[in-house]
């Protein structure tokens, strides 16, 4: 196939393959903007605070909206759905070709911004960047290609399956109920982010306290979306996970039910606990302690997916190549790792203490980098199967290097966080830190560079004939 056929192709396996290219492009250059301000912090005369704040803001962005989501969802989704709805496309092809080109220039408008107010757009710095009209703008382009990407999957699968739970596969699932959660709290981030605008262009006050607006309104409108989104990007993830033990298995997972009530069950509480992202904001005893058990009750369908996904891999009856095994391994123990951190920041009395540390940092990167990347990775194992090539490639030492490295990088933080080490900040004057720092540095080049490798492994041995 040609370059131009591909591009102007409307058909769901070659959108699918644009947004794999494009989250590839995105993690590359996220990751890439990640490196450089670690290196600012190893030296500190390299970047100025307005660019380093910059450099956050995109990486924050670029890796949420055009990194995590095109890849986790754009390409498994679109790859997946018809055919495990026996379908030969989603039911609106030209809508979902157009779905993925505004992504593109969502994320010209967002490098061409270079805002500086943090990937959050807290107000009032927000207001004051000089170039969030862009950022705002662009993030509309890639809230509306979101929505209609969401609402091509919803009704594909409602039109073409039974009403009947096990009639769809755990992934469409999981596609489900992420289109449920995007179609919910994508609305509720857009005017969020266009209030910022009012307030600045046309003497509006949402936000503005001197003028009897409510900072922490904002607060409570992003995390309605923010914190809904950690699921958006996992919950496929989850569906691709459950799909390749049944491959490797042979059979369905025993206690499938309890997996798609496990998912629902995240899903729904996940989008009523947003607060504990606000426990320093001033918020009274009694809604912090709502927001704490609440958080917590996630664990329990949590485990319940682990335990179920234990179970799985310990009664297989055949051993599938060892790096699928080893990455479905590392896969579950990350997650599991990133889940108990998330419960300690869940008590809003050690949150006080940990809050805008670098433990938070390596709590949601465990959950929504290293889970993820391990997630991805074992889905193009399954989905390899689906494009008629073949993945069934030994254990090498770059997936383990890798493995190995990305949990070091954040076990690293961890430890700069249990020390109140601060994030956001361009420079640290404490010259006790900048070891950890530049061994953070270090680790972090290793496993970016393992990563390049074993994307380049992978791609070559997809050139291979599926057998």
């Amino acid at each position: 196939m040609s370059v131009r056929s591909l591009l102007l192709s409307v058909n769901h396996v070659d959108v699918a393959l644009l947004y794999l290219l494009l989250g590839i492009f995105s993690g590359v250059l996220g990751s890439s903007m990640s490196l450089l301000f670690r290196l600012q912090l190893s030296f500190p005369v390299i970047l100025t605070s307005d660019v380093y704040n910059s450099m956050v803001t995109l990486h924050g962005l670029i890796m949420v909206f055009f990194a995590a989501m095109p890849t986790a969802i754009g390409f498994f989704a679109n790859l997946l759905i018809p055919y495990h709805c026996n379908v030969p496309d989603l039911l609106f092809p030209r809508i979902n070709a157009l779905s993925f080109w505004l992504l593109p220039c969502s994320l010209a408008l967002l490098l061409f911004s270079m805002a500086n107010a943090g990937w959050t757009f807290y107000p009032p710095l927000s207001s004051l960047s000089p170039t969030v009209e862009y950022t705002v703008f662009s993030l509309h382009l890639a809230g509306v290609s979101s929505l209609v990407s969401s609402c091509n999957f919803l009704v594909t699968m409602m039109a073409t399956r039974s009403s009947l739970w096990y009639s769809i596969s755990l992934f469409c699932w999981s596609i489900v109920l992420v289109s449920i959660l995007l179609v919910l709290s994508l609305p509720v981030l857009a005017v969020g982010i266009t209030f910022i605008l009012t307030d600045k262009h046309l003497s509006t006050c949402f936000y503005d306290a001197a003028m009897g607006g409510d900072p922490t309104l904002y607060q409570h409108l992003f995390w309605f979306f923010g914190h809904p989104e950690v699921y958006v990007v996992i919950l496929p993830v989850f569906g691709l996970f459950s799909s390749s033990i049944q491959q490797s298995s042979l059979h369905r997972i025993p206690g499938e039910l309890s997996l798609v009530v496990a998912m629902a069950s995240i899903a729904l509480i996940g989008s009523v606990v947003w607060a504990h992202h606000m426990y320093t904001a001033g918020l009274d005893l009694d809604t912090r302690s709502y927001f704490t058990a609440a958080t917590m009750i996630i664990a329990v369908p949590t485990g319940i997916k682990i335990f179920t996904w234990l179970s799985s891999l310990l009664t297989m009856k055949r051993m599938t190549n060892h790096s699928l095994m080893f990455l479905q391994i590392a896969f579950i123990v990350s997650f599991s790792i990133g889940g108990t951190s998330g419960i300690i920041l869940s008590n809003a009395a050690v949150d006080h203490y940990l809050h805008d540390t670098y433990y938070v940092v390596a709590h949601f990167h465990i959950v929504m980098a290293l889970s993820l990347v391990y997630g991805i990775l074992v889905g193009l194992y399954y989905a390899s199967s689906y494009l008629s090539i073949s993945l069934s490639i030994p254990m090498s030492g770059h997936t383990s290097l890798f493995v190995f490295s990305s949990f070091l990088v954040f076990a690293l933080q961890h430890y700069q966080g249990y020390s109140a080490m601060p994030r956001r900040y361009f420079m640290h004057s404490e010259t006790s830190s900048h070891t950890v720092i530049t061994l953070c540095l270090l680790v972090a080049l290793i496993s970016f560079l393992a990563l390049l490798m074993e994307l380049i492994y992978l791609l070559v041995s997809m050139r291979q004939p599926y057998r």
